[in-house]
């Protein structure tokens, strides 16, 4: 559903919120590999989240990627926004030009309830909220085991 782009951008966020909260920085080696992802590419991602004030970096002996408090309150579809914009949730599920209230697609009502109802799931979805999930036991991401 989403681009490899969010999927590494999700992932390396909640990674970041949960191990930086002692103020620890990580660097992209230690990211990659706790994460299963290819270096290079998690980079770009990294970089393009700090340009968008997602996560943060600092550079040095003791530099590296970390997030904040401000991080962890930031929801799932400001990451979203933040790497494929928020098309998506205006586009036809038949990708018809002309799909509208007016001149509906075939599945152009079914599907706009589900659309409508993603969108709202990822803005009420924090990175905190999925931090709780994890401690709680009734989620899982990989890294943590």
């Amino acid at each position: 559903m989403f681009s490899r782009s969010t999927e590494y951008a999700i992932r390396a966020v909640v990674y970041l919120s949960m191990k930086s909260l002692e103020g620890k920085r990580f660097g992209i080696k230690t990211i990659a590999k706790e994460l299963g992802l290819p270096e290079p590419y998690l980079a770009k991602v990294l970089q393009h989240l700090v340009r968008n004030r997602i996560i943060y970096s600092a550079k040095g002996p003791n530099g590296g990627f970390y997030a904040n408090e401000q991080t962890r309150n930031i929801s799932l579809l400001r990451i979203v926004e933040v790497n494929e914009g928020l098309d998506f949730f205006k586009r036809c599920g038949l990708g018809l030009n002309d799909c509208n209230e007016e001149k509906p697609c075939p599945i152009h009502d079914e599907y706009g309830k589900l659309r409508d109802g993603f969108y709202k799931s990822l803005s009420a979805k924090k990175i905190s909220n999925i931090i709780e999930e994890l401690e709680a036991g009734k989620t899982f991401v990989d890294f943590l085991s």
